[in-house]
């Protein structure tokens, strides 16, 4: 037969454990707590993110091969003072060897064409030499859960003459460490050696609180 003392240390280990869950149920309540109260002051537009505004530019320089249509890329690290807010992107030809070597043009071979330099006449439109080469162009935040695209875009879309823009919108949280990976793959082969930039434009944010996505 149990005496009193049993009963009394039964009682005990009861209570214990049933404080022992209130404390569980407890934390639980503040952890639910905490995590709705950060998701209502969480940011939920980029304009909303707290900080300065301080421009930025990504630019991305990818060499081509000369008699080459290889898939090549270039990277660009976002640094840790803050996220990188991209809101346009620009691309950009230039020949690195031969005749014109080092003179930027659009990034499309639409409507752009050149005299050849030994009929020393500069720049003209009326000739049949190309100056710049069609290409696909993909773009990659490697700290983001998928691609900009599924499928590369045209250079043409940088080309106004093809209904295009020089300057296209876009609008993409780049966070703090973040690598920007760039794919280029030129339509048809170039005489030349040359450089396709890549120019990714808008602000970074800084001096706030700290917001990584």
């Amino acid at each position: 037969m149990a005496t009193q003392d049993d009963v009394n240390a039964k009682l005990a280990s009861a209570f214990r454990q049933s404080q022992q869950k209130q404390a569980k149920m407890e934390q639980s309540l503040n952890e639910m707590f905490s995590l709705l109260k950060s998701m209502g002051t969480a940011p939920k537009w980029i304009e909303d993110i707290p900080g300065k505004r301080s421009p930025y530019f990504a630019p991305i320089d990818i060499t081509l091969a000369a008699s080459s249509t290889s898939r090549v890329s270039g990277t660009h690290n976002v640094s840790t003072d803050g996220p990188f807010v991209c809101t346009a992107v620009a691309a950009f030809f230039q020949r690195t060897n031969g005749a014109y070597s080092g003179v930027w043009g659009p990034a499309t071979a639409y409507d752009g064409r050149i005299n050849t330099a030994s009929q020393q006449h500069g720049y003209c439109f009326i000739f049949d030499q190309p100056h710049i080469a069609s290409f696909d162009i993909e773009i990659i935040d490697r700290g983001g859960d998928r691609n900009w695209q599924n499928s590369a875009i045209a250079s043409a879309v940088f080309a106004p003459q093809a209904g295009g823009f020089y300057i296209l919108p876009a609008a993409h949280l780049f966070g703090r460490n973040s690598v920007i990976e760039v794919y280029v793959t030129p339509g048809v082969s170039i005489a030349q050696t040359a450089k396709v930039q890549i120019i990714l434009a808008g602000y970074k944010i800084v001096q706030g609180q700290v917001y990584q996505p």
